[in-house]
This record gives structure tokens, C-alpha cells and sequence, in this order.
């Protein structure tokens, strides 16, 4: 945003199931959530399960 930046990034699945994740973020000035990038992630999920066959 106009206040700074974000950086996040996503932890692979951490069990079996890949339903537990850790999401790290670090934050410069920005107040803002990093817009559109819970479409990103599930993007990046997405293919991660074209990947493994079970999209």
C-alpha cells in the first residue's frame, strides 16, 4: 500500500493432510492484508494439486 510493503510467504503443508500451513509475514510500514493474495495462494495451491494428480 502507500504506507510500505508486506512480505509473506506460505509454509508447504505441514501434515499428512494439507490443511495445517504456516503463513510468515513481515510487514514495513504497510497496514494493509497484501491485496489479492488469498487468490494467490490458492492459485499456488492449485497447482501444487495439478502437480501431485489430485486437482
Amino acid at each position: 500500500d502507500e504506507d510500505g510493503y508486506l512480505l509473506q510467504i506460505f509454509t508447504k503443508p505441514v501434515q499428512d493432510r494439507p490443511t495445517v500451513f504456516f503463513e510468515i509475514i513481515e510487514r514495513h510500514g504497510s497496514m494493509g492484508f497484501g491485496k489479492g493474495n488469498f487468490k494467490a495462494l490458492f492459485e499456488a495451491i492449485e497447482r501444487e494439486q495439478d502437480r501431485r494428480g489430485n486437482l
